[in-house]
This record gives structure tokens, C-alpha cells and sequence, in this order.
């Protein structure tokens, strides 16, 4: 049976560098592009354009006004392009501009009658939304899956925020779940799973625009104190649910993690609410 030893990695060494990587993603540029058809509807452009203002000089927005017959630019470093579509019908021809680059992209629309044919888009998203809300909360979601710089995505984009922890939250559990079930003797995972989930804690901070310093001590010595009750579970269940300890532990570790990430989720969004309450409201 494996030991701790023959892992390739320290726990330790793990978190260093993942918080090292954590507070780059978190500083890294992000590029959005935004192509305006003719004629796409003034309240949802509204919409984008407040809610894709950058929170930091790392996010860069470009905007363009496409016109049948005129070419296409195409920034091959964009990280996401989202395309409203208009009364022109050259939607499917821009976003497919952008997907032959490898570029991510999404198609806005108002209702899915107006959304071209999915053979047309060429592996576009469509995003159909009558209402300003409902489009950013569907474009959060397709942008926090489909950004590979999703921490700095949330980092200049709050709208973003929520679907991009939940996607961090996400892949964190997977992974949780995965390291529990290794062969590994005497604990040996706890060192490791506690090191990724307090990871998953920079990453859900990371995405609420806090960086990896002296703030996190408190959210890593929740997670700590987390690890330790989900082995004390674990440890439990296995003693009482006999020959199901490999379907206990990963379930407990992918379970442990996901309601650590939420409470965190939680935290960060009613503490950013907190602060809108205080702040002073002018009448005119």
C-alpha cells in the first residue's frame, strides 16, 4: 500500500504554490469582447455595458458595432466574446469569426425565435433572455464555464462572482473526492485534502476580489477545523457502516468540501451586502 512519501507532493508545498497561483489568476488579465449587431435591443446593451464595467485595470472590454459586409476583428487572446444580436442577421456569422479562433462565444437574443440555427453558430452559446436580469444570470453561468481565467473574470466582473465560486466550489469537491480515495495508509490523505480545500478557499476569495495575505488566516483556520470534523465523520461511518468505507470517504469529502465552499460563498456575499447597507443614500 502506498505512503504518504510516495506522493509526489507535500501538502505544504501544495498550498505554497497553489496560494502563489491563486493570487496570479487572481491578477491576470481577462479580454472581453462585445459585438453589437444593428438593431439589438437598447435595454439589454444597457444591461452589458454597466455590468461588464471593469473593477480592475486587468479587465479590458471591447466594443464594436458589426455591419453586414464589413470584416470582423478578432483579437485571438480574447478570453470570451459575447455577441447581442440585432435586426441584421449576421450574429451567427460573427460569432462563427470567433469560434474558428478558438475564441469562446455566446449569442444573445430576446426570445429563442429570434436565435439562429444551431448548425449556423457553429458551437456558439445561445443565450435567449427577455429581461436584463434573466441574460446576466444565464451569461454568468456560460462565462464562469467557459472563461479559462475565471478568477479574474470575478475579479472585474461582480456579476460573475456567484457562478464562478460555485464553478471553484465545484471542481474542489471533485478533486476531494478523487484524493480520498487513494490507497494511501494512516491518514495520509487528511494533510492533502486539507490543503485543497483551504486552496478552494483562496479560490472562492479570489474570485470575490480578496488576495491570498493575512485575511484568509481566519478562512483557513475554518477550513482546518472543517477537515478535522469530516475525518471525525468519516471515521464514524466507517466504523458503523462496515465494508462501505470506499463509498464513505469520498462521499464525505466531496460533501465536507461543498458545504465549506458554500459557507464561504455565503460569507463573502452577505458580508459585500452588509457593506451596501452602510453605505449612505442620497435622496434627491
Amino acid at each position: 500500500m502506498a505512503k504518504v512519501l510516495d506522493i509526489p507532493f507535500g501538502a505544504a508545498r501544495q498550498f505554497v504554490d497553489g496560494a502563489r497561483a491563486a493570487e496570479n489568476s487572481r491578477r491576470s488579465y481577462v479580454r472581453v469582447s462585445i459585438e453589437l449587431e444593428e438593431g439589438a435591443p437598447s435595454e439589454l446593451v444597457c444591461s452589458l455595458r454597466d455590468a461588464l464595467m471593469p473593477q480592475a485595470a486587468t479587465g479590458l472590454v471591447h466594443v464594436e458595432v458589426v455591419r453586414p459586409g464589413a470584416p470582423v476583428r478578432v483579437n485571438p487572446d480574447c478570453d470570451l466574446a459575447i455577441v447581442v444580436s440585432g435586426t441584421s442577421g449576421i450574429a451567427a456569422e460573427v460569432s462563427r469569426a470567433f469560434t474558428s479562433m478558438s475564441v469562446p462565444c455566446a449569442i444573445v437574443v430576446e426570445t429563442s425565435v429570434e436565435a439562429p440555427e444551431p448548425h449556423e453558430v457553429s458551437g456558439a452559446a445561445l443565450i435567449a433572455a427577455t429581461s436584463p436580469e434573466a441574460m446576466l444570470e444565464k451569461l454568468a453561468t456560460w462565462m464562469a464555464e467557459a472563461c479559462h481565467a475565471d478568477i479574474a473574470l470575478a475579479t472585474n466582473f461582480p456579476f460573475v462572482r456567484h457562478a464562478v465560486s460555485l464553478a471553484c466550489v465545484s471542481r474542489r469537491c471533485a478533486q476531494n473526492a478523487a484524493i480520498s480515495i487513494l490507497p494511501l495508509s494512516g491518514g495520509a490523505e487528511m494533510p492533502l485534502l486539507t490543503a485543497n480545500q483551504a486552496l478552494m478557499a483562496l479560490d472562492v476569495a479570489g474570485a470575490h476580489g480578496r488576495g491570498a495575505n493575512a485575511e484568509r488566516v481566519a478562512d483557513i483556520a475554518f477550513v482546518v477545523a472543517s477537515a478535522f470534523a469530516c475525518r471525525g465523520i468519516a471515521r464514524y461511518l466507517g466504523k458503523n457502516l462496515p465494508g462501505l468505507g470506499f463509498l464513505v470517504r469520498p462521499a464525505v469529502a466531496f460533501g465536507g468540501a461543498a458545504a465549506v465552499g458554500r459557507a464561504l460563498i455565503a460569507r463573502f456575499e452577505a458580508e459585500k451586502a452588509w457593506k451596501a447597507r452602510q453605505q449612505p443614500h442620497f435622496c434627491r
